[in-house]
């Protein structure tokens, strides 16, 4: 018998980010992880990424991460979570998404979003 999984709606964004490696914590419309940022003047440190489950994933890529703890983005944009004051929304909307619709693209749309954060003070 074989089993596939899903490849729509949050059940296959979240099945793609369990895919790739990554333990989520569903936390109501939201699928949160810790992520360590790979390139750029923060490389090697772990945050906490929040998704928001996209009800027509791949179609539509997840808004905006929600991180924390908070770091603030050199290009602004930086907004208050739902999933707490810890936590900040940044309204960055993934580039390219209608070339790479997968869990793989928004990787690398978070990859790019943390390599053009300024060092720590």
């Amino acid at each position: 018998m074989t089993t596939t999984l899903p490849e729509v709606g949050p059940a296959g964004m979240l099945a793609g980010l369990a895919a790739a490696g990554y333990t989520i914590e569903q936390r109501g419309e939201f699928a949160v992880f810790d992520y360590m940022i790979e390139v750029g003047s923060r490389a090697g440190e772990t945050v906490r990424i929040g998704l928001a489950l996209v009800q027509d994933w791949p179609l539509s890529p997840p808004p905006g991460p929600h991180v924390r703890p908070r770091l603030g983005h050199p290009e602004g944009a930086v907004h208050s979570s739902p999933l707490g004051d810890e936590w900040e929304y940044w309204s960055r909307p993934a580039a390219n998404w209608s070339v790479d619709r997968t869990v793989r693209g928004y990787l690398r749309h978070l990859r790019t979003l943390f390599s053009q954060l300024e060092s720590p003070a």
